[in-house]
């Protein structure tokens, strides 16, 4: 059997790096001898449960440090491949490989520098330089939609999807109108709109309310809508876990939003807005299934073919 070198992020709590790990790890072994960097030194970082945020910068860079150690004590073999799980945030370790090349690597990318509003825009222009420079060291690099494909202009993108998170889902009563899972940034959040939102159908709650999955994916089961007012995006996995508890997400008419939603979901100002709202709100709808699910579906297949 092949061996997969697996180059995980720093699995912060209650963000999809945390769940990544492990369902990539469970997945990937269906098909490779898994090798993860950085896994030795997890249990000493995950006391810390940090929630909701990056990973602090001493933090990071250990771990970061370790992976790099792992890989190079390793001996690669020719048929060996490695799967980096997001070229935005990759630290140091592939500067390593432009020194110790593997032949078969592979990367995701999630957002970029060039997303607005992004968490490193002070010294973006030099971080895309980075995260270009970068991509050439891989044969392909995965993206989520076509959006984010297009939106990079690398000859060696594609589109792959994103896989489905591995937690319960619900289907509860409806007790609540309006939930909110972004983030406090100018990037994830238009407290403008929010504002105007809240006024006119009162009070949103957000996920940084709740300790666990459960907890949070139970709540989702009982909101109505999932209200997005994202100045950009990544990907957005808050909409599939929405859909996949019976929540709806409301989403402006841009990004990537319209690969994945039908345009009456889709929002182009606030009037547009208030509209969908209502018109969710006075009627009994769902959504069965996102716009190209099957690259959700099927994800962990797809990227595997593109990998052999």
């Amino acid at each position: 059997m092949k061996r997969l070198i697996f180059v995980p992020q720093y699995p912060v709590y209650m963000r999809y790096q945390e769940w990544w790990l492990i369902e990539f790890e469970k997945k990937f072994q269906e098909y490779y001898d898994v090798i993860i960097l950085g896994k030795s030194v997890l249990n000493y970082f995950n006391s810390t449960n940090i929630r909701g945020k990056f990973a602090p910068i001493d933090i990071s860079i250990r771990f970061e440090s370790a992976q790099i150690q792992e890989f190079l004590d390793l001996k690669l073999e020719d048929s060996d491949v490695l799967f980096l799980s997001d070229i935005s945030f990759p630290g140091f370790f592939s500067n390593i490989l432009h020194h110790k090349k593997i032949k078969n690597a592979y990367a995701f990318c999630h957002g970029t520098s060039k997303n607005a509003y992004d968490y490193f825009q002070d010294n973006r222009d030099s971080k895309r330089l980075v995260e270009s420079g970068h991509s050439k060291l891989f044969k392909k690099v995965f993206v989520a939609t076509n959006y984010h494909k297009q939106k990079l202009g690398w000859k060696n993108t594609k589109v792959i999807g994103v896989p489905q998170s591995p937690f319960e889902t619900f289907k509860l009563k409806k007790e609540y109108n309006l939930i909110s899972v972004c983030r406090d940034s100018i990037q994830k959040r238009n407290k403008y709109t929010e504002k105007k939102i809240i006024k006119s159908f009162g009070e949103l709650i957000y996920k940084n309310d709740f300790n666990t999955w459960k907890d949070y994916y139970k709540f989702l089961s009982k909101s109505r809508i999932l209200l997005i007012t994202s100045k950009e995006d990544t990907f957005n996995y808050s909409i599939l876990e929405a859909v996949k508890n019976g929540c709806i997400p409301i989403c402006p008419n841009k990004f990537s939003f319209p690969e994945l939603l039908e345009r009456k979901f889709l929002y182009d100002n606030l009037s547009e807005l208030e509209d969908r709202i209502n018109y969710v709100l006075n009627n009994n709808l769902f959504i069965e299934e996102l716009k190209n699910s099957d690259l959700i579906e099927n994800f962990f297949d797809n990227l595997v073919k593109e990998m052999i």
